[in-house]
């Protein structure tokens, strides 16, 4: 989810966007548009080795009172395998052509088009991870953003650094409102 900037979403994004608003294909674009969210989603991916696309997952099952059912570990290999050997050479070469894009304008488009790639790869990564089984959280979990994190820990361990920004990440996607800012139209 790291391959745009948050203010103009990408074409392919609004194309792809008309499906089920329930979907974790479009909780995945709101939430990702916060403002802040983008920033701490590359900061937790790239300084810590978190994945974004299982980030908004758990967040998304949190939402629901859901937590990841790990019991098919296959599954979910499955998913990183896609993510490791599809979306992250993808961003890799995006990443690279940045530079190279500021001396040679001419491999801008080239640039765009592994972006679109990356946004479509991750797509098909949130789709997959939307069929992995998940269970009912404990009942004893107080919230939404305590059962994220709980996911999370079934998923990775977590750093203390990286709790420091999984915590208000969670806390700021798990409220309801697209500015995440409590206002009477809430």
């Amino acid at each position: 989810m790291g391959a745009h900037s948050t203010s103009h979403p990408p074409p392919v994004w609004n194309a792809m966007s008309a499906t089920a608003t329930d979907s974790l294909w479009s909780y995945a674009l709101e939430r990702y548009a916060r403002p802040g969210a983008e920033a701490l989603c590359l900061r937790l991916q790239d300084d810590h080795g978190w994945d974004v696309c299982e980030l908004l997952w758990v967040a998304w099952l949190a939402g629901r009172g859901s937590q990841p059912d790990l019991s098919d570990a296959e599954a979910l290999a499955a998913v990183r395998r896609w993510q490791r050997e599809m979306t992250l050479p993808l961003r890799q070469r995006r990443r690279e052509l940045k530079r190279d894009a500021h001396e040679s304008p001419h491999l801008e488009s080239l640039r765009q088009a592994l972006k679109q790639a990356e946004l479509l790869a991750e797509r098909e990564t949130l789709r997959r991870l939307e069929r992995l089984p998940a269970h009912p959280a404990p009942k004893d979990e107080r919230s939404a953003r305590e059962i994220a994190l709980n996911g999370c820990r079934s998923l990775n361990p977590i750093e203390p650094e990286a709790y420091r920004l999984l915590h208000p990440l969670f806390t700021h996607w798990l409220m309801p409102c697209a500015d995440a800012e409590p206002t009477p139209t809430c």
